[in-house]
């Protein structure tokens, strides 16, 4: 009896699955086109934003055929858990990647297999914001956009900031602030990020 209900959820888990799936990409062509009217109208990462809250595998399915239709490059097998959302179109992301819990994307090519945990924060450089000149104010300043690197291989962890590249095969610590390059092969930690060791 037992391995009876436990074969009957695992059919109705599918079945769900499949649905989920189905509805997504049905629901995916009216997101694509609100979000090129977003691109048209400056307002891209409402759009990304909007699209973040949607719940369950159903909205893993619409974020990432939506941004398979709307950024430069998606790779297979990529997440967008719930709360996670990309700024800029011309965001590159590789094969078998996971972009965790309320995560942000900002300007970043990511490549295969990597895990980004919850509320990580990928900036698009150390110099977003200028504040140089002694005769403006702050927020009249402007700044400088970079595309960021994030290598093969990589683990970044919860609560991280990442401001600048990061090699091949690494790991960042959690609350982790990257202000300067990883070299591949490394883990790194703290605020600002140092190396802890060297990986083989």
């Amino acid at each position: 009896m037992k391995k009876l209900l436990k074969k009957t959820a695992l059919t109705l888990r599918n079945v769900i699955i499949m649905f989920e799936f189905v509805l997504a990409i049905l629901l995916v062509i009216p997101c694509v086109l609100l979000g090129w009217f977003g691109i048209f109208c400056h307002r891209y990462v409402e759009v990304s934003i909007v699209l973040s809250k949607v719940p369950f595998a159903f909205g893993e399915y619409l974020r990432f055929f939506y941004y398979k239709c709307t950024l430069k490059k998606v790779g297979r097998r990529v997440k967008f858990k719930y709360g996670s959302f990309c700024h800029y179109r011309d965001t590159i992301i590789g094969n078998n990647v996971v972009i965790g819990y309320y995560s942000t994307m900002g300007k970043v090519t990511i490549g295969d297999d990597v895990v980004i945990g919850g509320y990580v924060l990928i900036l698009s450089g150390t110099q977003q914001h200028y504040f140089d000149d002694p005769n403006k104010k702050i927020i009249e300043h402007s700044g400088k956009k970079v595309m960021v690197s994030i290598g093969n291989d990589v683990w970044i962890g919860s609560k991280a900031v990442v401001m600048n590249d990061v090699g091949h095969r690494c790991i960042i610590g959690a609350g982790s602030v990257v202000v300067d390059k990883v070299e591949d092969h490394s883990i790194v930690a703290g605020n600002p990020a140092r190396l802890i060791k060297k990986l083989e």
